[in-house]
């Protein structure tokens, strides 16, 4: 390759990566700051049949309402099969949730009736945010 084709090619890339860099930038510094504690706060629920007793549901999901997408964090289940907790979002999905708050389905399947529950939850975050917060939502979905 001759030099005539070599040196335009290296301008444009070079200026390519410069703009890249900016806009990076730009994204990390457009969040004005403010103080936030470390915490990390996440939203769940637990099922409990009619007598109150906690349940280890089958098919559990978190799904936003808007878009069809799961988060992250709906996926996450406690260990404890005794005391079953279900994390719906955590500051970790903050981005992916608005500030006036987004609608979460969570669904759960009755595990020996295979009765199905869903429920609303009302989440707010925004990727300027410290936390999510929870807006709305039951602390128990009963069967």
């Amino acid at each position: 390759m001759s030099l005539r084709i070599i040196l335009p090619l290296m301008i444009v890339f070079t200026a390519f990566l410069s703009c890249a860099s900016k806009r990076n930038k730009q994204a990390e510094v457009d969040c004005p700051p403010k103080p936030c504690t470390m915490e990390f706060r996440t939203v769940g629920v637990v099922f409990t049949d009619n007598n109150g007793d906690t349940l280890q549901v089958k098919d559990f999901s978190a799904t936003l309402k808007t878009t069809g997408k799961k988060l992250p964090s709906g996926t996450e289940q406690s260990a404890d099969a005794s005391n079953p907790f279900y994390m719906i979002a955590s500051d970790g999905d903050k981005s992916a949730l608005s500030i006036e708050g987004d609608t979460i389905v969570v669904s759960g399947t009755h595990p020996s009736n295979g009765q199905i529950k869903k429920t609303d939850f009302v989440i707010s975050g925004g990727r300027c945010e410290c936390h999510i917060n929870k807006v709305s939502g039951p602390e128990a979905i009963v069967f």
